[in-house]
């Protein structure tokens, strides 16, 4: 028959006391550690938005262009990249022969003239005759009036059209701006139709830029600027409603606000655009965890209490990144006594003067 083992009252009631006493030494020695000393930096906004920086080039929706009204020799032409203000001859085609023309029809406009006015003159004569002139007399004169008179019509429409040809064979600058293209030399004879110049303004040059479809919607509000000193603010002029299926690129053009634009025909630059991002705020330098799980933050409460909170990292700046996150202006983060953090732990942040 085996033995039952047995212990003694007096040892229970001695690892009873022992294990009393060292747990109550536990925690009198964790109760004694102080909380982590730490310094912290607030959060600050950022009201410019969500930034890109996108390539645009300088372009124009079309060039105005001079053709030759009428068959004429070129006799004057400014070559290309002549600037010029409004007013100013740009090309000039022979007239001569047109003037001469026009004489011979103002000619024939006085003789249809005064015949028109001795067939009226007669006509009323004949009709005052009453039963003394034939119903057929009068009515040839009548023919003739009507004639002499369509005669005179025919004439001024001619020369009408003649005048508005002599007009056109001289080409003015509508604006001041620039001769872009020639595709005619002086000396040149030119049909009616051939082309003679191109010409661009300069306020209506505009700027094109390449927006990805991920970064910019129809239906957000973007602010287009100037990636330079001046910071000057560009308008939408029209977005392009259909996307580059290859490149998934929409293309928008921009003009500045005083409509015009220094920058040569198809220079590149870079523009940047802002969208609006209550979520982007301006961390401390020192306050960035990177880590392979994502970069996060440690945010502390009224309470000292410590929080981590993820964030995505937008760009980095001279003393401060831009990142997104559910950070607010004036959130404190820990920037620095971080190494062995915990979530939910507290600490003591430093009587020193908060980071900027």
């Amino acid at each position: 028959m085996r033995k039952k083992h047995s212990i003694d009252p007096i040892h229970i009631r001695l690892f009873i006391f022992i294990s009393v006493f060292l747990t109550s030494f536990a925690i009198s020695a964790l109760a004694s550690v102080p909380a982590p000393l730490v310094k912290v930096a607030k959060i600050k906004s950022w009201r410019q938005g969500d930034i890109s920086i996108i390539n645009c080039e300088i372009s124009v929706p079309f060039l105005t262009t001079f053709s030759s009204e009428s068959d004429a020799k070129l006799t004057y032409l400014l070559p290309k990249g002549t600037e010029v203000k409004k007013g100013d001859l740009i090309a000039e085609q022979q007239s001569y022969y047109y003037l001469k023309q026009l004489s011979r029809l103002e000619q024939e406009l006085a003789v249809s003239t005064a015949e028109l006015k001795f067939n009226n003159k007669e006509f009323n004569r004949l009709s005052s005759l009453g039963n003394m002139i034939s119903a057929t007399t009068l009515e040839n004169f009548s023919l003739k009036l009507e004639q002499s008179n369509a005669k005179q019509q025919q004439v001024i429409s001619e020369i009408d059209e003649l005048e508005h040809r002599i007009n056109r064979l001289r080409f003015f600058a509508p604006k001041s701006g620039t001769v872009v293209n020639t595709y005619s030399e002086p000396g040149e004879y030119l049909n009616q139709g051939k082309k003679v110049l191109s010409f661009l303004s300069n306020n209506e040059k505009e700027i094109n830029c390449k927006v990805p479809v991920a970064e910019f919607g129809i239906n957000k509000k973007a602010v287009f600027s100037l990636l330079n000193g001046n910071k000057q603010q560009l308008n939408i002029k029209r977005i392009n409603q259909v996307v580059d299926n290859t490149s998934q690129f929409v293309n928008v053009y921009l003009n500045a606000q005083n409509d015009e634009i220094s920058q040569l025909l198809g220079q590149r630059l870079k523009v940047k655009m802002s969208i609006a991002n209550n979520r982007i705020t301006r961390l401390p330098v020192d306050g960035l965890n990177l880590a392979k799980t994502g970069d996060y933050v440690w945010q502390i409460d009224k309470e000292g209490k410590v929080a981590k909170v993820y964030v995505k990292l937008i760009s980095n700046q001279l003393d401060y990144f831009l990142v997104e996150s559910a950070l607010k202006e004036g959130d404190l983060v820990i920037t620095l006594g971080k190494s062995g953090l915990t979530v939910n732990q507290h600490v003591e942040v430093s009587s020193d003067k908060e980071a900027s």
